[in-house]
């Protein structure tokens, strides 16, 4: 039997299914016609079909042909990759995958698919879903003996309960895109580093006059862009070493939104399209756009010139940092193939593929030299991520047993439904309490305020439970 073969005719269907050629409760052209279309025997064919049945993607009714799957697209198949953006978001992707190609014969890129053996996802996915992933300590140590290779600080949110859950493959702090024509245009000084919320919205108000509020920044309830909001703020949604560690209702938590509230509501209070704002920004007509450095890429792809960096700004009794923007390299725990996930871990930290994602400035590679290669420190523009990175927090805190999936998704839904803050924070706290009061977290000499507290618990339940 030939592998490469029966991988084509995989391929060929999967490719289908994702362009939408075919769709869920359709019948796949039948095993003849894909043979002649691919000049490949009917046996492989058959054979390709067959295996993809096992995957639980398509069903093979006797004598009335085979057919897709409803929920095909969660299904985890063994040479998908799936990364978090489509190619013609980030065309670095196909650079990627052409490198990877030598080193993982058979792997195929997956968008549709919404798992993969492989993934490449963001800190949020990652830290909220991270019981999927395989502890890649292990591997990473035998991949890489040499950590001094990496920048080690973006490694830290990522190691929960002494296991690797993902490795960084770029990071970046947040900044401040703007066009200073358009700033100059509506009579606004300039931005520069160390201005307060105050100047902030102040510019806001005065861009306000000459461009629409849907061209002045990308303002919506996203967690990668309120949670800057609170980190810079000051705060913390859940602070493990207190006695009562669900902070989501601090000052500092309600100060952050607070302010992203104050922005949003002075745009109009409706989010705005991040495409389109995108398109706006490179074509000279949108002010500002807070985002991480691979924002650079869409503008060296453009050609877009009239731009500048600054921090964000600063806010009364906050602290000068952002939450740091990673991409991980992660496998999930049905990997039976050790030597596959080594083979991706090393390949994906490797001086070529990581050299690949610098020449694109998508973020800053996490292997020093290659960051070193991609960092363009005559220009201030450029140079400002390096200075930024030093001011990076890792404190996420969505590590368990803190219910962070939950929090986020209220978050999210207080901003949406602009629920009043002081009362949303409230409820999503005690909620949050009472979740940890029935894992039992909090019990041995914490105090957790929730009917489900109770200090004659099992302390070895309890240790179990905790962080380390």
């Amino acid at each position: 039997m030939s592998p490469n073969k029966v991988f084509a005719v995989r391929h060929h269907i999967l490719s289908m299914l994702e362009s939408g050629a075919i769709v869920t409760g359709e019948k796949i052209p039948g095993a003849r016609e894909i043979a002649e279309e691919l000049g490949i025997s009917l046996l492989k064919v058959q054979q390709a079909v067959e295996s993809l049945c096992q995957d639980g993607v398509l069903q093979s009714h006797s004598r009335k042909g085979t057919y897709v799957q409803a929920n095909w697209q969660i299904r985890v198949l063994k040479e998908n990759l799936c990364v978090y953006s489509p190619v013609d978001h980030f065309p670095w992707i196909r650079g990627m995958f052409e490198l990877l190609e030598d080193t993982i014969p058979g792997l195929r890129s997956s968008y549709a698919f919404k798992r993969g053996m492989l993934e490449l996802r963001t800190t949020s996915h990652v830290l909220t879903q991270y019981d999927d992933y395989m502890d890649l300590s292990s591997i990473f140590e035998e991949c890489y003996p040499d950590r001094n290779l990496f920048f080690e600080r973006p490694f830290k949110p990522f190691v929960v309960n002494g296991k690797m859950v993902g490795i960084p493959f770029a990071f970046s702090p947040r900044v401040i895109f703007f066009n200073p024509k358009v700033f100059e245009e509506a009579g606004c000084s300039l931005p520069s580093a160390g201005w307060t919320w105050s100047d902030f919205i102040g510019c806001v108000e005065q861009l306000t006059k000459t461009l629409p509020k849907s061209q002045i920044i990308n303002w919506r309830p996203a967690i990668f862009l309120f949670m800057n909001f609170i980190v810079r703020a000051g705060g913390r949604l859940f602070c493990p070493e207190l006695a009562d560690p669900v902070t989501l209702d601090s000052p500092q938590v309600l100060k952050g939104l607070q302010l992203f509230r104050q922005l949003g509501d002075l745009l109009t209070g409706e989010e705005i399209d991040d495409g389109q704002y995108l398109d706006d920004f490179l074509n000279g007509q949108a002010a500002m756009h807070l985002s991480g450095r691979h924002m650079m890429n869409f503008i060296q792809r453009s050609g877009f010139k009239d731009w500048q960096t600054v921090p964000m700004p600063l806010f009364d009794n906050g602290v000068d940092c952002s939450a740091q923007a990673t991409d991980l390299i992660c496998v999930r725990k049905n990997c039976t193939s050790v030597e596959l996930a080594k083979r991706y871990v090393t390949a994906m930290l490797s001086e070529p593929v990581q050299d690949c994602i610098g020449q694109w400035k998508h973020n800053i590679p996490i292997r020093k030299s290659s960051a070193f290669k991609s960092l363009d420190l005559d220009d201030s523009r450029d140079a400002l991520f390096a200075t930024e990175v030093a001011k990076i927090s890792t404190d996420f805190n969505l590590e368990p047993p803190f219910p962070g999936t939950f929090v986020l998704d209220g978050l999210e839904r207080i901003l949406t439904h602009k629920i009043d803050l002081e009362t949303g924070l409230s409820e999503l706290a005690q909620a949050a309490r009472t979740i940890l009061g029935v894992s039992g977290y909090g019990s041995n000499g914490e105090v957790i305020k929730s009917l489900f507290y109770s200090s004659e618990q099992d302390p070895e339940v309890i240790n179990r439970l905790k962080p380390h």
